[in-house]
């Protein structure tokens, strides 16, 4: 038992590491004119909540992440939806204006004729090694071979739970000509993986896809795959705009993100109202070093009152035991969380419902 120990000891070391590494490097994105870039990465907009680093107790967190058992009773009931209705209820939607809950921040939009993927994750850990790191609770809902043809993967940022090496070569040779949308800094990485039709991008930039225009959009994070590249690349979330019904209608994709001030300062101006908020409900305890990068239930939902969203899907939850927080009190938090004026829908993994209904 001694060699796993060590293992899982010396992963911790590493992580907890890079979790307070500077970087060395230089930004060849860096423009002095926008404050959250800096001459050698990225940074939180000004009022942002500040990151405090505890090495012992962080370093304690992560043996907790990595050597606790979990029993699948910590998960709600009805949580993971049969593979069998997974099925149907994928095909029974329409392709044009349909939401599929593949696990954690992975949802599968289709929307004006495109499939959409966020934050691909398909592996068995959120991990840089296969044998150790966090573990999914449950499978994805769908595996990639199962996937229709992608046509735009959307990268919110670098951590191993959201750009994940293996997923990213499967959906190389999957749909090669897929185009991928990410964060500045992590394009070498995405084409090294296979990936061609890559676009590097910075908060409010714009692309559009056929007829669905994508915008890239601010968050309260930090990027870091390694010791010596802390926010070497950026974080983000993206606004998907199409027509839903005949109507335009605007999905926005948070990324991972806490709260500051900004949101009500500048983006709730630039890119609100939104229609559907795919948005955090996980990862938030403890909150001595999950605030500044990790919205509660409660916070996601004040979050999406000042960006005047209507309809609220929690994600980032019940996929990875990422944070001390368990499912069952993630969902709990979010149903009981007073949002007057914002309807709640708290998909299944593996449920695929109608836009149009949303």
């Amino acid at each position: 038992m001694l060699l796993p120990r060590l293992t899982v000891l010396c992963f911790t070391v590493v992580i907890g590491l890079a979790a307070c590494s500077g970087s060395f490097a230089q930004n060849k994105h860096f423009d002095a004119a926008k404050s959250h870039h800096t001459e050698s990465g990225f940074q939180n907009p000004p009022g942002s909540p500040e990151r405090i680093f505890q090495p012992l107790k962080f370093i304690g967190f992560f043996i907790g992440r990595l050597t606790t058992e979990y029993d699948p009773s910590i998960l709600p009931p009805g949580h993971v939806l049969p593979a069998a209705e997974v099925k149907k209820q994928f095909a029974a939607a329409p392709k044009e204006a349909r939401i599929t809950w593949i696990g954690h921040a992975g949802f599968l939009i289709g929307l004006n004729g495109l499939n959409i993927l966020t934050d691909p994750q398909f592996s068995e850990r959120a991990s840089p090694l296969s044998f150790v790191g966090p573990k999914r609770y449950v499978p994805p809902a769908m595996k990639i071979k199962d996937l229709p043809k992608i046509d735009v993967i959307l990268i919110s940022h670098n951590h191993y739970d959201s750009f994940d090496e293996a997923s990213m070569r499967a959906l190389a040779i999957h749909s090669p000509n897929v185009q991928v949308l990410v964060p500045l800094g992590d394009g070498d990485l995405t084409r090294e993986w296979g990936l061609k039709n890559v676009r590097e991008m910075d908060w409010y930039d714009q692309v559009k896809v056929a007829d669905v225009t994508f915008q890239s959009t601010p968050a309260v994070h930090f990027s870091s795959r390694s010791l010596f590249d802390r926010d070497e690349s950026l974080w983000q979330g993206f606004t998907i705009a199409g027509q839903i019904g005949g109507k335009a209608k605007k999905i926005w994709f948070t990324g991972d993100t806490g709260l500051g001030p900004f949101f009500k300062q500048e983006v709730a101006k630039k890119i609100g109202p939104i229609d559907i908020g795919l948005m955090p409900n996980g990862a938030f305890l403890p909150r001595d070093f999950m605030k500044p990068v990790h919205v509660t239930p409660e916070e996601a939902l004040e979050l999406a009152k000042i960006m005047r969203v209507k309809t609220v899907i929690p994600m980032h939850w019940g996929t990875f035991p990422l944070g001390e927080d368990l499912p069952k009190e993630g969902k709990a938090r979010f149903l009981a969380a007073p949002a007057p004026g914002i309807k709640k829908v708290m998909m299944r993994i593996g449920e695929t419902l109608d836009l149009n209904g949303l």
